[in-house]
């Protein structure tokens, strides 16, 4: 506080000589007109001299004034900036040259030692994240290496003492192995002579199958002879059949020829002597037909018999017919039972070849086995002696891990005192004391697909940091393909699970129903890097302002210019607010710099090759291009364009955002300035801010929290490089 009085005092004190000395020459002029309209030292030859003196000290006075009121207007700038800086506020924009005339020097300096100082302090923030992390694992892994090495020396003396035990143990063992490789050997033995025996076997069920077969063959045989018998008998069942019939039709025939004779026998009665003959001849016929129905009596009488026999044969036959069948069918079952035995034998012969095989490698390692135990038996008296060496090599590192251990807290608490330091330069919004009651979830989407963003990210996990002892959860989504969508669905997901606020870019419109969404759910939305181009229900908006972005991209290219020259715009796609935000304020701060023509405009700068291709196209219809405006995330691109054209020094970029890679065209003198947006404050500080209301009840003080505007040039590039 004293050596803020101090230098109060001595500036006030400056101010108050310079005010007095201007006072002066004003008392001097006054007492001056009033010497001439007086006349007390006035003469006809001196007062048109005195007249010119009082017109020259009236020119000086007005001219002294004016430099004055600049000047000290120009010191107050830097003053308000350098106590800002003083109190520990990092947290400022540049001074601007127009805003400092007459000091600009001083001015790029103090810009300079703040732009430093904010490098350093967040590459520190960086570096506590990194440097934490690390020391967390590694004190992890000691804190594990310690405990282990405990339980090692513990357990040394018990390996010592098992070693022994093993040793007696493998003693035992290869007494048991040289026993199992004589049996081993036994079973090898036993298991060739059951090979042979297999193979015998296998040669007989060969030979056995073969004989069935042509068995079976005789069978068919057999049962073709038996079915050619049984249709004979049946031929020969029909043809006795036809000689009933005849028999039957001769008895007929004698039945008549006998009722002829006995005709015959009246008739020659009736005719007497002359009758005789036709007498004798029917007593003949009647004789005849008495011998033949007797003969056919016979004949019917052994074709029965033939017939009875003929069907006890076929009867014979058909059941001679049956059992073959089922004979067959129970011979078929044999035949498939001497395959399936033929087959076990083939199939055993190969596993017995098999287990032989197995058998006889088995036995071989068994001896080398033995030879194995043989040398782990050396092994384990070789463990027993060196247990005792291990044991004292294991204290001497419990003794080393307790001194890296206590090296590890000395770093965290030096790494401590770095945060502390840190946290005298407010840089950004810092955490109120009060811990959340209840575990609060915040949840931060953004993209991931471009430099820019692993800038936000870097703020994201400082904020984790800060905020890790508040009893809150940060639920980070980075997001590298399909941003647009992915973006909506993540806030979607975050809505449905009841997170306790919702932090988002707003460079897509689609979310505006879904903050309306959140906000009757009691849900609170802040937005970052772009704000919605509607007024919503969003608690606030951190982030660049866009206004007053565009309009310090026209003055410093019309600086570079040095006020005349043609210029072409590349913009990203002019539905984005941000980018159609840019456009407009610069185009209308270049309608004041009279001497800067735009020459054309592209919607390219969202894709790098896109916009490569259109530099070059403009440079070649128009080589007196000076200035090239990029809006979007293709700066690179835009430079190389350049470049390749051979228009370094001569055509000018001036574009947002940096990495190492615009560093290094700056250099070149391609890119003239490059205006930052403090992508890590756009990642740190929405979060805090967002806490502190959650806690306390107590929205920001400002419903709109800029970032603060850098500028990147030729005069600081070094220092940042």
């Amino acid at each position: 506080m004293n050596n803020q009085k101090q230098h109060m005092s001595s500036k006030n004190f400056t101010k108050t000589l310079i005010y007095s000395l201007s006072t002066l020459l004003l008392i001097f002029l006054i007492f001056s007109i009033f010497t001439l309209y007086t006349g007390l030292f006035s003469s006809s030859a001196t007062k048109p001299i005195l007249m010119v003196i009082i017109a020259i000290e009236l020119i000086l006075t007005i001219a002294l004034f004016a430099t004055l009121h600049n000047f000290f207007k120009s010191v107050n700038t830097v003053n308000k900036q350098a106590e800002l800086l003083a109190h520990g506020k990092l947290n400022i924009s540049d001074i601007l040259p127009d805003e400092v005339r007459g000091l600009e020097i001083l001015a790029r300096a103090f810009n300079d030692m703040k732009s430093n100082l904010l490098s350093f302090i967040e590459l520190t923030k960086t570096n506590i994240i990194t440097i934490s992390d690390a020391i967390d694992n590694v004190s992890k892994s000691m804190n594990n290496s310690y405990l282990g090495n405990e339980q090692i020396a513990v357990s040394m003396g018990n390996v010592a003492e098992k070693a022994q035990e093993q040793s007696k143990l493998m003693g035992e063992a290869m007494a048991k192995i040289d026993e199992v490789g004589k049996r081993i050997e036994s079973i090898t033995r036993s298991v060739e002579e059951v090979e042979k025996s297999v193979e015998k076997t296998v040669q007989a069920t060969s030979i056995g199958v073969q004989n069935l077969d042509e068995y079976y063959e005789q069978l068919n045989i057999i049962s073709d002879n038996l079915n050619t018998t049984s249709d004979y008998i049946k031929k020969l069942n029909e043809d006795v059949t036809q000689i009933d019939q005849i028999g039957k039709f001769i008895i007929q025939i004698s039945e008549q020829l006998k009722l002829l004779g006995l005709n015959a026998s009246v008739e020659a009665a009736k005719a007497g002597e002359s009758g005789k003959g036709f007498a004798v001849v029917a007593h003949e016929m009647n004789l005849l037909s008495s011998a033949t129905k007797d003969s056919i009596g016979k004949i019917n009488s052994i074709l029965k018999n033939i017939e009875r026999s003929s069907s006890y044969v076929s009867s014979s036959i058909d059941s001679c017919v049956e059992s073959y069948g089922a004979s067959k069918e129970i011979f078929n079952s044999i035949r498939e039972s001497f395959e399936i035995i033929s087959n076990s034998a083939n199939s055993l012969e190969t596993d017995i070849k098999k287990v032989y095989s197995e058998v006889t490698l088995i036995n071989n390692s068994t001896h080398e086995i033995r030879e194995s135990s043989l040398r782990l038996h050396q092994a384990s008296e070789d463990i027993s002696t060196k247990t005792q060496e291990v044991a004292a090599v294991t204290e001497e590192e419990l003794a080393e891990l307790e001194e890296i251990n206590n090296y590890t807290s000395s770093l965290q608490n030096m790494l401590t005192g770095i945060e502390h330091l840190v946290k005298k330069f407010q840089t950004s919004v810092v955490p109120v004391e009060e811990v959340s009651a209840k575990q609060l979830h915040i949840t931060f989407i953004s993209p991931l697909d471009h430099e820019f963003w692993y800038g936000v990210r870097q703020g994201v996990l400082y904020a984790k940091k800060v905020l890790s002892d508040k009893n809150v959860v940060i639920d980070y989504h980075g997001i590298q393909k399909d941003v647009g969508p992915q973006i909506i669905k993540a806030t979607e997901e975050a809505i449905k699970n009841g997170s306790d606020g919702i932090i988002v870019p707003g460079f897509v419109p689609e979310l505006i129903p879904l903050l309306e969404t959140a906000h009757n759910k009691g849900i609170p939305f802040m937005v970052y890097n772009c704000d919605f181009p509607e007024k919503t229900k969003r608690v606030a908006y951190f982030g660049p302002n866009v206004n007053s972005a565009g309009t310090l991209a026209a003055r410093l290219m019309s600086k570079a210019l040095d006020g005349k020259g043609e210029v072409v715009l590349l913009t990203g796609g002019l539905d984005a607010f941000v980018h159609k935000t840019r456009r407009d304020t610069i185009l209308a701060e270049l309608k004041k710099h009279k001497g800067i023509k735009v020459f054309d405009e592209a919607r390219c700068a969202d894709n790098p090759e896109q916009t490569y291709n259109t530099v070059k196209e403009f440079l070649r219809k128009n080589s007196n291009i000076r200035g090239i405006f990029n809006t979007g995330g293709t700066m690179a691109a835009s430079a190389k364009a350049v470049e390749d054209m051979g228009f370094t020094g001569k055509t000018f970029i001036v574009c947002f955002d940096y990495n190492k890679e615009i560093y290094e065209y700056i250099r070149k003198g391609i890119i003239a300035a490059a205006i930052g947006q403090d992508p890590f404050g756009q990642g740190h500080d929405p979060i805090v801010y967002l806490y502190n209301m959650l806690v306390t009840g107590k929205k920001p003080e400002e419903e709109i929290i800029w970032t603060r505007l850098e500028v990147v040039d030729k005069n600081n590039v070094d220092d940042l490089l």
